[in-house]
């Protein structure tokens, strides 16, 4: 046995448990975690640490997208009467946090399989994923869900908890850590879609737009996620923080952003006159610029968060070339990834695009009829 790489599966598993349960820290588990035992790369253990075939690291249960979609929807399915290829729909479905809480979510399939890149889509408090679905200036009508999934990518969105289709409530501060696990419930959803041959989760990127850009930042901090924490191999290859916050969700800036700097590609994004989103990416600025593949881009806009992204010009074209060069063209080859944490998913819906405006814009109500004119009486 040759020992090149870190026991993937188990790292993630005890950083997902610490997570979920939430009473430790991320000093005390550097502190009193040792480094997991180095193994081969590409070859998935069992929990007795003897190899697994690569068959069995594919999940064994029936998919549950596929039940929802029909016989006809797969990834081969063309874009001809009837199919509903990858290309021409998405799923929405209750994705089940690790504690239980039910997370309204959209999952957008690429007709890549296994050589597709993987995007998630991370809203502002007080907004949702519907915000991805809106029609951007830049993308001449089309949400940014959707062009990613024109262009190859595969895509998750997902409603924080206590917002967006959710059960409605106001969070409080203890909340924090419970809302990284919804980011951390949507990488294990896509560990299975990646274990199913649909994507490839080692071609992973995140955005985050406002406060949820500071999220974004926290989850990938978090032990268990998608970066490794020993100059390990890592899934998350690019993170695109659109009008970050100094603090957003109870998460500074300046404490999480400079030390993933140096391991994960990023995209700083804001407007001169937003303030504090100017503000936040300068206590940064110094740290971010060090990174070879770091990127800071500033515009002539007081635009914020969802808006600056829908409605400044040029915003969307360099975050694609970003994506295109971080993820699409990471050269790292499918492998099964173990997946102790299988994510339930329910109420789930396969969506077609060209349906889409049809259930959202009200029929047009009958024209009146004209009033016929009076004879005239002789």
């Amino acid at each position: 046995m040759t020992n090149d790489r870190p026991g993937r599966w188990a790292s993630r598993a005890i950083g997902a448990a610490v997570m979920a349960i939430g009473l430790i820290g991320i000093a005390t588990v550097h502190a009193q975690q040792e480094p997991p035992p180095r193994k081969a790369r590409g070859v998935i253990r069992d929990q007795g640490g003897q190899p697994l075939p690569k068959e069995k690291a594919r999940p064994n249960a029936a998919d549950p997208l596929g039940k929802a979609a029909g016989p006809a929807d797969n990834l081969n399915a063309g874009a001809g009467a009837g199919a509903l290829g990858p290309s021409t729909s998405h799923f929405t479905f209750r994705l089940h946090a690790f504690d239980g809480a039910p997370l309204a979510a959209s999952y957008y399939r690429s007709k890549l399989g296994t050589m597709a890149p993987v995007v998630i889509l991370v809203h502002e408090s007080g907004r949702s994923r519907k915000d991805f679905e809106e029609s951007v200036l830049e993308l001449k009508g089309k949400g940014l869900a959707e062009y990613l999934q024109s262009q190859d990518y595969a895509v998750l969105s997902l409603d924080l908890r206590g917002q967006g289709q959710n059960p409605r409530r106001v969070l409080a501060r203890g909340d924090r850590s419970r809302i990284v696990l919804d980011l951390q419930a949507a990488y294990f959803f896509l560990l299975d879609r990646h274990n199913r041959g649909e994507l490839n989760v080692s071609k992973l990127g995140i955005i985050g737009l406002g406060d949820g850009a500071n999220l974004a930042a926290a989850w990938a901090h978090q032990p268990g996620a998608a970066v490794s924490t020993e100059g390990h191999p890592s899934d998350l290859s690019g993170m695109v923080l659109i009008s970050p916050m100094p603090e957003g969700t109870g998460y500074l800036l300046k404490s999480i952003a400079p030390e993933l700097s140096s391991r994960v590609p990023m995209l700083l994004m804001a407007g001169e006159r937003d303030n504090p989103s100017k503000d936040a990416i300068q206590t940064v600025r110094q740290a971010i610029e060090r990174g070879r593949l770091n990127k800071i881009e500033m515009y002539p806009s007081n635009l914020h968060g969802y808006k600056f992204l829908r409605l400044e010009p040029k915003v969307t074209s360099a975050l694609m070339h970003f994506l295109e060069n971080s993820l699409k063209n990471r050269a790292v080859a499918w492998e099964p990834q173990y997946n102790l944490l299988p994510v339930a998913v329910s109420d789930i819906q396969a969506v077609r695009h060209d349906k889409k405006a049809d259930r959202n814009v009200p029929a047009p109500a009958p024209a009146a009829e004209a009033p016929k004119p009076e004879r005239k009486r002789d």
